[in-house]
């Protein structure tokens, strides 16, 4: 029988402020199998010193498409013509083949996002389904509400969309295409080792991207850990003074780091023995995130009305955040290093 559509199954990921996090874990995510994975890592946080990164501030891992239940293929858009291929149906094959399709396309072509029909902008999507009779792709991306959510898009759009890249950006990262696909017999015991070592080099502001100088030179332009709340503090600094631009990102990774945390120490109570009695800590970082999403909303308030009061508050409450985060994580460490004291 002729197959006429296919959707590719995804799930809510609890990273999605950036869609490069965002579109591996809801692929991986379906497999609760990956949850021992997950928790032993994004414990670790950077943020870019350099003037206008494109990502100033986020979770810090090696490489975000490696883990155990992903195989990936990375393609250059120049590779399309080399074997004289349709954008359409190139990702049309994939996805009848079980492939999802990462790349960027120019989103002036594409419905339902804030800017179509009003601007040229380059951003990334996942696509994740096909419907040959109404010759449309599902596109999984952020929605002109805001929302993370999988809109559609006819195959005439997503040709226009991806064909205008070469003429809006000229960024590397738009020149690639990755394919994702499920592998089904991934594995990953949790991690106490390297949960602590992490935390350790997060209390420190250590430069976690030294554990992989074999393969990459550090980032070395970055700070880490408990160094990002200066940085935080000195973009706010400037947003006050009309020496930034505004960017809400900042505060929406640092609650979703909170609320992992948040997340990791209730895996660890219910599915390891290395937090015996963490009351005290899960209640710590409860306060903590709760306070980080207040922080977060703040931040959605000003850009609605403008008020310089409200960063003062933002301001305030980086300092208590950072504060407590210290002493969250000194605890944090104090439980693990009395259940294992030897991985220390």
């Amino acid at each position: 029988m002729l197959v006429k559509s296919v959707t590719l199954p995804v799930v809510q990921p609890p990273i999605y402020g950036y869609q490069f996090f965002a579109f591996p874990l809801c692929i991986v995510l379906q497999d609760k199998r990956s949850l021992p994975w997950l928790y032993s890592n994004f414990i670790q946080v950077c943020f870019d010193k350099r003037p206008d990164p494109p990502v100033p501030f986020t979770f810090y891992i090696h490489d975000y498409t490696l883990n155990p239940w992903l195989h990936v293929e990375q393609l250059q858009r120049g590779t399309m013509g080399i074997v004289n291929r349709n954008i359409v149906d190139f990702v049309r094959d994939c996805l009848l083949e079980g492939y999802y399709v990462y790349l960027n396309v120019d989103e002036f072509y594409i419905p339902e996002r804030a800017v179509y029909q009003k601007s040229h902008f380059s951003h990334d999507v996942l696509v994740h389904g096909v419907d040959l009779q109404n010759e449309t792709f599902q596109l999984l991306g952020f929605t002109d509400k805001q929302m993370l959510a999988t809109t559609s898009a006819s195959f005439q759009d997503f040709a226009l969309a991806y064909d205008s890249i070469a003429q809006i950006d000229h960024q590397a990262v738009c020149n690639r295409i990755y394919l994702y696909k499920v592998k089904d017999a991934g594995a990953y015991e949790f991690d106490l080792a390297l949960v602590q070592e992490t935390l350790e080099e997060y209390l420190k502001s250590s430069n976690t991207s030294r554990r992989f100088r074999m393969v990459a030179n550090p980032w070395d332009h970055c700070a880490y850990g408990l160094d990002t709340y200066p940085c935080l503090q000195d973009y706010y600094e400037r947003l006050l003074a009309g020496k930034a631009s505004l960017d809400v990102r900042h505060v929406h990774s640092l609650w979703e780091h909170k609320n992992l945390m948040v997340a990791r120490i209730k895996y660890m109570e219910e599915h390891t023995d290395y937090l015996t009695s963490p009351n005290q800590l899960r209640a710590a970082y409860g306060e903590i995130e709760r306070k980080a999403r207040n922080t977060r909303n703040l931040m959605l308030k000003f850009y609605m009305q403008q008020e310089e009061a409200t960063l003062h508050k933002i301001m305030r409450y980086l300092d208590e955040l950072a504060e407590a985060e210290a002493l969250a994580i000194e605890e944090f460490l104090s439980v693990l290093k009395r259940h294992q004291p030897q991985l220390l």
